[in-house]
């Protein structure tokens, strides 16, 4: 479970503040999703954070596959002039 949120000093290091309510304001304001624990430290999910700071690998669905080949893979246009 280590792993789940971020450490207390990655989450001083994103908010820049030590204090927890001074934190949970940080990510308020900044609209980040996080849970109080029993003690009122704010956690953050890594996969929140990950995702938040642009470098999150999602895992391609069928359907992006679909996507991502009908924009790699144009159409052969000539072969319809062709008799």
């Amino acid at each position: 479970m280590k792993d789940l949120f971020l450490s207390a000093a990655e989450l001083a290091e994103l908010t820049g503040f030590r204090a927890r309510h001074c934190q949970a304001r940080w990510l308020d304001r900044n609209r980040w999703r996080y849970v109080l624990n029993r003690r009122n430290e704010p956690r953050v999910a890594r996969e929140h954070f990950q995702e938040r700071m642009g470098c999150a690998g999602k895992a391609m669905t069928d359907a992006d596959a679909v996507n991502l080949a009908a924009v790699i893979e144009q159409p052969d246009f000539a072969a319809l002039d062709r008799r």
